[in-house]
């Protein structure tokens, strides 16, 4: 028997491992290396004392088989595996104004006659919303299970702002604001969101909301559990430092910082696509043009998180999110937090885990905007020996954050146990994305629509995924692993598996 082509797989994150599973499914024999001791990327939780805390995985849409994440989950044999918990169905997000909350229920109809029974005067243009919404997404060719999309289309929707719909239909400022709120999931000003990018994320939710019980250790575990069930193999702390690439442009492997080298007809790279240019010779193997485009696009968000251990169930806030506006204005949600004023926050209680000695662990994530100009002069600090100056800034903004929390949750003060904060500078030593970058690259109507990145260059069998080519969330990087698995394996073969599971 032929042996199996073999395929190397750089960063074990969401895209890298179903890039992985897909391609051991199809014949391939697969190599995933991790330069971090544990899988999961954004999604790995961390523990103090027992406790496991969740860093980048908050919820996810509908994993219901009947729309495309669920599908793909199936497909991929992982669905099953985990204990999903569905959030409020009657408001997963809560959005909070300065003058009033509005919970955002499943179902695109329910969402639909709460924003009119709640701005009656607003109906007409809440219908017309909705109508470019559910327009929107029928150009998202994989998302609807095809395997081709009306590029015309599609580069109009991811042309045109969601501001600019926003504005089209409705006036009334907390309307837009709460027509908005999503926005933080991706991080872009409403005035650069390509409406097309928000309509998407917005319909995956609005069809459904579940948090995994074990949080992202729970889905990275399944994932990598199918893997090595199909014959594919981790390798924890084997950083990748080199591309092997031969004098056709055609990949031959990689070599690791230990100096191993590892045979591959087949290279796929979940990094941020700044990385690739450590990886390759500058010896032409990418275009000029290519290269400067991506050392000239914005990067995404960065964001200061805090993580809290309570002593009781946070009922307060139930199973869902909080997105806690401090203005009408969306703009509010990138605004820098500073000592004292905190302009936008997003909360979110994880469903609890057992604790080292099996009792459940209550905790909390808090999460806003901090831009890496502001820890930029501690970028070549290590952790551990970080100087006072950014130890105190942290302290500050750490009990900032909590007290605007507790000043909307009043009843929930005097129940932390305690709590630690992180900022950009742990996002790029723990993920290598290029300052802290949550989200990639910044998926402005700029940088997407005709201007998004290509999943494949000049060098031959080597394949980009992940939220720097394509969009964030645990959506976002699956998809990315499908498309870039369809270069090899065949789109339309990989729609008609979804299709027959």
């Amino acid at each position: 028997m032929a042996p199996r082509p073999k395929a190397a797989v750089i960063g074990a994150g969401m895209s890298g491992l179903v890039s992985a599973v897909l391609l051991a499914m199809h014949g391939w024999e697969v190599h995933v290396f991790e330069q971090h001791h544990k899988p999961g990327g954004l999604l790995h939780r961390f523990f103090r004392g027992g406790v496991p805390y969740e860093t980048g995985f908050h919820y996810c849409g509908s994993i219901q088989r009947e729309h495309i994440l669920g599908r793909c989950l199936a497909h991929l044999g992982v669905l099953d595996r985990i204990d999903w918990v569905a959030m409020d169905p009657d408001g997963f997000d809560r959005v909070i104004l300065p003058h009033m909350e509005f919970r955002v229920p499943v179902g695109v109809e329910a969402y639909r006659e709460r924003l009119k029974s709640t701005f009656p005067a607003e109906a007409a243009g809440i219908d017309g919303y909705m109508a470019d919404l559910l327009e929107a997404i029928r150009h998202y060719g994989l998302y609807r299970f095809e395997d081709s999309i009306d590029t015309e289309q599609f580069i109009r929707w991811e042309g045109v702002s969601l501001d600019e719909v926003i504005a089209r239909h409705v006036r009334d400022p907390s309307l837009r604001a709460i027509l908005a709120a999503q926005s933080s999931l991706y991080g872009v000003h409403t005035h650069e969101a390509p409406f097309g990018l928000h309509a998407v994320i917005m319909h995956h939710f609005l069809s459904g909301a579940y948090r995994a019980r074990g949080g992202g250790d729970a889905l990275t575990g399944a994932l990598v559990d199918r893997l090595r069930e199909l014959g594919g193999e981790l390798h924890l702390r084997a950083e990748v430092t080199q591309i092997l690439v031969d004098d056709k442009r055609r990949v031959q492997g990689v070599e690791l910082a230990s100096g191993q080298r590892v045979d591959a007809s087949l290279v796929f790279s979940s990094l941020h696509p700044r990385m690739l240019f450590d990886l390759i010779p500058d010896d032409g193997l990418v275009r000029k043009a290519y290269r400067s485009r991506i050392m000239g696009q914005r990067l995404g968000l960065a964001h200061f998180g805090v993580y809290a251990q309570l002593d009781r169930e946070p009922h307060e806030i139930g199973q869902a999110n909080i997105y806690r506006m401090s203005t009408n204005d969306p703009s509010c949600i990138l605004r820098d937090i500073r000592p004292g004023h905190v302009p936008f926050y997003f909360a979110a209680a994880p469903p609890p885990s057992p604790d080292r000695d099996g009792r459940p662990a209550h905790t909390l994530l808090l999460s806003a905007a901090l831009s890496w100009g502001q820890i930029a002069p501690w970028a070549d600090t290590s952790p551990g020996r970080r100087p006072a100056e950014y130890k105190q800034l942290k302290t500050e903004l750490e009990a900032t954050v909590l007290e605007a929390f507790m000043q909307d949750f009043p009843s929930l003060r005097g129940h932390v146990v305690r709590s630690e904060a992180s900022t950009a500078l742990s996002t790029q030593r723990y993920t290598r994305s290029p300052c802290g970058a949550m989200y990639g690259h910044y998926h402005s109507i700029d940088q997407m629509g005709r201007y998004r990145l290509p999943q494949i260059i000049r060098i031959h069998n080597f394949v980009q995924v992940g939220q720097g080519v394509f969009t964030p969330g645990i959506l976002g990087t699956t998809l990315s692993a499908y498309y870039g698995c369809g270069y090899h394996l065949g789109l339309a073969r990989l729609v008609q598996e979804l299709e027959a599971t």
